[in-house]
């Protein structure tokens, strides 16, 4: 047994070596993983007042990163969305580039960026630009979903505004006096039967490409029953016989129309076609003979509407 325990110290040493040499040599093992990374001018902080971030290039593009097995675990994002800062010394309009490195990137050193897809980003380049601010005009927007019957006034907490932005664009919207427009209001599930003006507050979301308000822009949204209107069509009337009468009788002359007059919400009712409105005579329950009578129409409109029409005279004359 002297060969066992002989020099046990130099052996113990050895052993504790070995275990050391295959721990580090198996964490060392390396595997390729891809993942996104999204960039963004809200991800990149440290600017003075008086400059933004216009673009950022690329805004996107796949990392290809070589990572020890033991940092898989690091890396259960889907998206690396890495938080840059603008270098202190930095304070003037221009490009600044962000090398593409594993600390940019905001992972461990131990994780290597091997090549970028598609093509080969090597820098993050944020374009900056100065800003100003300015008072500028507005504009109400439109208001959208709303039911037929029923109108909206639009009316801004201001009639000028003030927003910040790029210098170019402040002073291109404030010479020319280009008001500032938003995005049209959506209202959904307003009561088609509105009977009584009531007052809706709305935050406006401004459109693409103009300059930003420096104070949330609210809306006063008043919704109303619409003025009401009325128009006339001339209607097809039919003729409905009940089942013995049918292909006993026809209308003699011309096939029958009436005037119907139709009323409601002025922007719906002046919508409505001819075609819209069904006129008919029902003689289902009433003796049919022949000659002249004098009949009530009965008339069927979009909803929303009041149709009215009065009587028609019809000759009866049986098919031989």
């Amino acid at each position: 047994m002297t060969w066992l325990f002989g020099n046990w110290e130099l052996k113990l040493v050895s052993f504790v070596v070995a275990v050391a040499l295959w721990t580090y040599t198996s964490g060392q093992v390396r595997v390729e993983r891809e993942i996104l990374v999204e960039l963004t001018a809200a991800q990149i902080g440290g600017l003075p007042p008086d400059l933004q971030v216009a673009e950022v290039e690329p805004s996107e593009f796949v990392a290809v990163l070589s990572v020890p097995t033991t940092k898989l675990g690091d890396l259960r994002d889907q998206v690396l969305r890495p938080q840059l800062v603008l270098p202190r010394d930095r304070r003037e309009p221009g490009d600044v580039e962000f090398p593409v490195t594993s600390r940019m990137l905001g992972l461990d050193s131990d994780i290597r960026v091997l090549r970028t897809e598609p093509g080969d980003v090597r820098v993050i380049t944020a374009r900056l630009s100065s800003i100003t601010s300015a008072t500028v005009p507005t504009e109400a927007p439109s208001v959208v979903g709303l039911p037929g019957g029923i109108a909206a006034d639009v009316r801004l907490d201001r009639t000028r505004i003030l927003v910040r932005g790029p210098r170019a664009q402040v002073e291109r919207f404030e010479t020319a006096g280009t008001p500032l427009r938003f995005a049209p209001i959506r209202l959904e599930g307003v009561d088609p039967a509105l009977n009584a003006p009531r007052e809706e507050r709305v935050a406006l979301v401004i459109q693409d490409g103009q300059p930003k308000p420096v104070e949330a822009v609210m809306a006063i949204v008043t919704l109303r029953p619409a003025r009401t209107s009325t128009v006339s069509h001339w209607v097809p009337v039919s003729v409905l016989l009940g089942p013995s009468d049918a292909g006993r009788w026809r209308v003699e002359g011309d096939p029958p129309q009436i005037e119907v007059r139709l009323t409601g919400p002025e922007t719906v009712v002046r919508a409505v076609r001819s075609e819209d409105v069904i006129a008919w005579i029902d003689l289902h329950a009433s003796p049919v003979e022949a000659g002249a009578r004098e009949l009530p129409v009965l008339v069927q409109a979009p909803a929303g509407i009041t149709a009215e029409a009065g009587r028609i005279k019809l000759v009866l004359v049986a098919v031989p």
